[in-house]
């Protein structure tokens, strides 16, 4: 129903720079991210195929797991328009979804540096353990490299906090 919709006058999706698709949908398991510019009739046609979905096909949306965010450009009474209009909470860019950053911005290194202390906190609680080598090498493998492993599947890790993880997991070996 949204791709119906999209590339027409009202429901537009957004670029996130020049000469790239628009991206109007985002779909997960059971969870789809709808994106759209901060306009009311924008926000009424999102509104109308998400009703439209509900009543085909049975299933409700869960409005207390329902989220919007706002580019910094959106102007306050637009935002609580739409805020009424799906009965949802506002979410800041500083939030998570499914253990990610919702946005990353310039500051890469900042937003993943979380990676680099779960990581570092799980080698320095090893370090006092007397383990083979092939233990060693088993808690590397399903800790250290599994937890870059999973974000790297949605982000390109800048090559310097790439190298600090090579160092931990070097420095443990």
């Amino acid at each position: 129903m949204l791709q119906r919709n999209e590339g027409g006058k009202v429901l537009r999706g957004v670029q996130v720079c020049r000469r790239v698709p628009r991206v109007s949908y985002l779909l997960f398991a059971d969870d789809c991210i709808v994106f759209y510019k901060a306009l009311t009739k924008e926000g009424l046609k999102v509104t109308k195929i998400l009703e439209d979905y509900e009543r085909e096909s049975g299933q409700k949306l869960y409005k207390e797991k329902t989220s919007l965010f706002f580019s910094k450009n959106a102007m306050e009474e637009v935002k609580e328009v739409v805020k009424e209009m799906f009965g949802a909470q506002i979410i800041h860019q500083h939030e998570r979804y499914l253990g990610l950053p919702l946005l990353v911005g310039k500051g890469k290194k900042r937003a993943f540096n979380r990676i680099k202390d779960q990581v570092g906190r799980k080698i320095a609680s090893w370090k006092g353990k007397w383990l083979s080598t092939t233990g060693q090498e088993i808690l590397i493998k399903a800790i250290a490299q599994a937890t870059s492993t999973y974000t790297m599947n949605y982000f390109k890790l800048p090559n310097s906090l790439c190298n600090e993880l090579n160092s931990l997991v070097s420095n443990f070996w």
